[in-house]
């Protein structure tokens, strides 16, 4: 039986830090990332709620990821956390625009 990892979650990253600029930081980049998600079909789970804010319990799992969605969270998502540690906007994503289109060619 394959274990059903957590692969994203908003509670565990917004309880990390009682910083309210850390906590408006990650529903800024979740809210961007998750969107980015839902808006490609990479993930078949709803994270939003009807009035289109994030949901705070939210949890994505690997099932609940498509094949490209997986191999986006294996090499662009940690680079683009990565990039955005070292100051790039949480809302550009443009950089897993041009990662989901490269993986799109090869598959």
């Amino acid at each position: 039986m394959m274990v059903d990892l957590v692969k994203f979650s908003v509670p565990l990253l917004y309880s990390r830090n009682k910083n309210l600029e850390y906590k408006s930081n990650i529903i800024e980049m979740s809210t961007s990332l998750l969107g980015f998600l839902k808006q490609e079909n990479l993930i078949k789970t709803e994270p939003f709620t009807t009035s289109g804010d994030l949901k705070m319990d939210f949890e994505l799992r690997e099932s609940e990821i498509t094949p490209d969605g997986l191999k986006m969270f294996k090499d662009a998502i940690p680079k683009w956390w990565k990039k955005i540690d070292q100051g790039l906007d949480r809302s550009d994503i443009e950089y897993l625009k041009a990662s989901l289109k490269k993986i799109r060619l090869v598959s």
